[in-house]
This record gives C-alpha cells, structure tokens and sequence, in this order.
C-alpha cells in the first residue's frame, strides 16, 4: 500500500510538471484550457505529498513569501471597506491567482520542466505572431478562437461616443476584425504586452542557439515580433514595454553604455515607427491629444482621457483612505459615491494596477507590490545564467510596466502570465543551472 501511494505522489509530480508546460502554451491562446490546467495543477499539487519539504521551500523563498504576504493583506482587506459580499469575494477570488508563485515554488520544479514552460511559451507565440500577419493581410478567417478587437472609425476624428448616425462610420460599417489590427487570441493590449516579452525570449533564445541556422531564425522570429508590436497591433502598453525590456537588455550586456545606446536606438525605431505606421502614428497622437485636452470636469470616452479621468478621481478616494483603503472589493462603490453628483460612468478599475490595490488596501497594499516586484528583480542572480536572469529581470519589468496602464494582476491572461513564470523562474534555484540549456 505504502508503495502504490508513493508511486502515486510520483506520478502526480510528474504530471505537475507537464501541466505547467500545457499552460505555457495556452495562456496566449486559450482560456478555457488554462481554468482546466490550473485545476489539473492544483489537484497533483495536493496528490503529490511532502508537505514538510514544501513548507520549507517557500520559508526560504523571498518570493514566495512576499507573494503570501501579498495576498494575505487583499485576503485581510475584504474584512473592511464599501464592497458588497459577492465584490469582496470575486476581487479575492482574481488575486487568488498570486498563490501559484509558492504553489510552483513548493514544488521545485525542474531544469527541465522549466526548459519546456518556456519553449511552450515560445512555440505559442509563434503560433500568435504567423497568424497575427496572416489575418494583417487578409487570408485568416476569424471566428471561434481567431478574433480581435474591433476597430473604432470614430476615435481617429474624435466623435464620441460612436454612433451609427454620425456621419463618421459608414452605413454599411460592422464591428468586424481590421487587418488593421491584427491581434488573434487577445485583446490588442495584451497581444502586445506578450509579444514585446516575445522579442526578448525569441532574442534569448537565439543567443543560446548553437547551430548558426537556429541562431539566425530565432533572430529573425525576434524581429518580426518587434514589427508586429510596433507597426501591426495597436496596443501602446506593448511599446513601452518592448522599449523597458530592450533598456534593461543592453544595460545587462553592455552596462551603462549599452543604456545610451539603447536610448539612441529607441528613439530612431520610434521615430521610423512614426513616420511608416499609421497605426503607431495614430496612437501616439491620441495620447498627445488626450493628455492636451483633458479637463477633470469632462466626460470623456477615449482610452487616454479616460484613464487620466479615473486616475484623477481615484487618487482623490486614496487621500481620503491613506493607510488601509476602501477595502478588497470596495473601489466601484468608492467611485460611484465619488462621482455621482458630477455624472460621470463608473469603471470597474481604474486601468492601473497600482492605484487599484492603493485605493483596495492602502499604501501598505502598495508596498507589498513593490516588495514583491523587488524581490524578485534582487534576486535574478540565482535563477541560471545571464541569459536566464535577463528573462527573469524580463518578467518583472514586464508586469511592472502593464500595471501602470492596466490592472494587470486582476487580468486573466496577464496575471496567469506572470505567477506562472514567477513560479517556475524562482522554483529550485539551489541550482544555479541554465532553464535554456
């Protein structure tokens, strides 16, 4: 008996490891698959036994640690605040994603289990940049899995709200997905925001390479990705991440040099970037436009004035509530008592990471995000290599960037993004091996 139960922890940690690469697959791609994955996790996770040794793993993890720390103040924020019962529930609910960084850690995944997360990861990618120029140019039918957002005529000349009757859009005009933005799985943000990751894993990928061909193809692959960020999706979070990921690559390889030359080459691939791209051109002038034009006491429907506007009002609630918020679940409430004598809609979020869990749980909740985020940048070193420390620096900088304009750590696809790979980067670093060799 004894031995059939040993032998089923075995198997359950060894399908643990396989699920973790099901899931660096799916999470560009496929939501669904990812709810079944995560509960297929959780499940070998509980079948697979040695508790002892997992509660001394996440002990000695800062990252784990500061990830439960982290959790444990939203968990503890849902006791206070504004928020209805079933708010308070779903806002704890989205952060309980935080808990597979030590689940993983627990777990001490593998070189090799990690190795294949990350080609899975890169093989999805792929698979999203082929289709995402195969529907740019108009010979990927959508439907089912294949879609993208739809594109709004009426923001390019400022008439907002649409309306079919305003002579902006067509008669014959539908909501259907543009060549013009061609983003497959996700929305154009996260599209972006994954795929700026791409050009840094895809480079990564070609450095390590030790056959010439593969070398040059992964370089290649890393270059499409890069145009398709800048010149093809519309989603900006996408470009100052890319710009934040190639900063902190040159500064790892060629130290403070290698930043200058990462300025100067960023701002000639922007400016080309301006004067080839419609797309590109067109989204940095509505940021220019909206920042200009703003006025706290306008309703405004475009993506920039209204994030300004949900900046502006959610800092007001934080001054209020400093030390511990409005509660876990609490800032749509906060919000509506907020603005409902001055008539302006209600957000969900206020499309930034940071000022949500601030305005949630207070500056202490702020901290522990930043701690978090810390640890792990501090801590790079053990992981493998420079090039593996350079993802790991990747991940951090990547999720760091997304919160400032998007709730990040609430998002499904960006979240599970980002605890997944957390988890694997930081699980089993007593080994100092390569995750790519």
């Amino acid at each position: 008996m004894a031995y059939r139960f040993g032998g089923l922890q075995f198997e359950a940690r060894r399908a643990a490891g396989w699920t973790t690469t099901a899931l660096g697959f799916t999470i560009p791609i496929w939501v669904v698959a990812d709810g079944v994955l995560i509960a297929v996790l959780i499940g070998c996770w509980l079948a697979s036994g040695e508790w002892k040794e997992r509660i001394r793993r996440i002990k000695a993890s800062p990252v784990a640690l500061s990830a439960l720390l982290l959790f444990g103040w939203l968990l503890v924020g849902s006791l206070w605040g504004m928020g209805s019962a079933e708010e308070r529930l779903l806002a704890v609910k989205k952060y309980a994603d935080l808990l597979l960084i030590p689940l993983v850690i627990s777990m001490a995944i593998s070189v090799q289990e990690r190795r294949y997360a990350i080609i899975a990861l890169a093989a999805s990618l792929v698979l999203t940049l082929v289709l995402s120029f195969a529907l740019s140019v108009g010979i990927l039918p959508t439907g089912g899995l294949i879609h993208c957002d739809p594109f709004n005529p009426c923001l390019l000349k400022k008439q907002i709200p649409c309306d079919p009757s305003i002579p902006c859009v067509p008669s014959n005009y539908h909501p259907v997905c543009e060549p013009s933005n061609p983003c497959v799985f996700k929305k154009h943000t996260t599209h972006n925001l994954l795929m700026a990751f791409g050009v840094l894993l895809f480079g990564v990928l070609a450095w390590r390479s030790s056959h010439q061909w593969v070398r040059w193809s992964w370089a290649g692959v890393a270059c499409l990705a890069a145009s398709n960020v800048l010149l093809m999706v519309q989603g900006r979070t996408g470009y100052i991440v890319l710009a934040g990921l190639a900063i902190v690559a040159f500064h790892m390889y060629y130290g403070w040099r290698g930043m200058v030359a990462a300025v100067v080459a960023l701002g000639l691939t922007f400016s080309m970037a301006y004067q080839i791209s419609t797309s590109f051109r067109d989204r940095i002038d509505l940021v220019v436009t909206g920042v200009t034009e703003w006025s706290p006491q306008a309703v405004t429907y475009d993506g920039v004035t209204e994030r300004m506007e949900f900046f502006y009002h959610t800092v007001a609630i934080i001054q209020e509530h400093p030390l511990i918020g409005v509660g876990t679940g609490g800032f749509k409430q906060a919000y509506t008592e907020r603005v409902q004598t001055i008539g302006l809609p209600v957000p969900t979020h206020p499309h930034n990471q940071y000022l949500l869990v601030t305005v949630q749980v207070g500056v202490i909740g702020l901290c522990l995000v930043l701690w978090l985020f810390v640890r792990q940048w501090r801590l790079t070193s053990v992981v493998g290599d420079v090039t593996s420390g350079l993802l790991a620096k990747g991940l951090v900088i990547t999720i760091a960037i997304g919160c400032l304009f998007q709730p990040a750590l609430n998002d499904h696809t960006e979240k599970l993004f980002y605890c997944l790979f957390a988890g694997l980067m930081y699980s089993g670093t007593d080994s100092r091996s390569d995750v790519l060799t």
